[in-house]
């Protein structure tokens, strides 16, 4: 798993930190807070992120936010990515 994810509609982002369901990830596109971002890890994986906020940094966004409705595997596989982890 590469940890990329799609945004529903357009834009894209990466993991980078995760603490339990609590999500950091640097965006294409920012999010106001409150909003639901949903996307999809992998390729494979739908989730919903509750964002908490997004700043510019540099040349992308850093958008928090915490998993809504998580599934097991979905927590495990932002586990992975933020750690760069691929279970083979």
């Amino acid at each position: 798993m590469s940890g990329l994810i799609r945004w529903s509609g357009d834009g894209e982002a990466t993991v980078v930190a995760v603490d339990a369901i609590h999500v950091t990830v640097r965006s294409t596109r920012p999010f106001p807070p409150g909003a639901p971002a949903q996307g999809t890890l992998d390729e494979v994986l739908p989730f919903t992120l509750k964002v908490a906020g997004s700043r510019k940094e540099a040349d992308a966004f850093v958008v928090r936010g915490r998993l809504v409705s998580a599934t097991v595997a979905v927590r495990e596989a932002f586990a992975r990515a933020a750690t760069g982890v691929n279970p083979s």
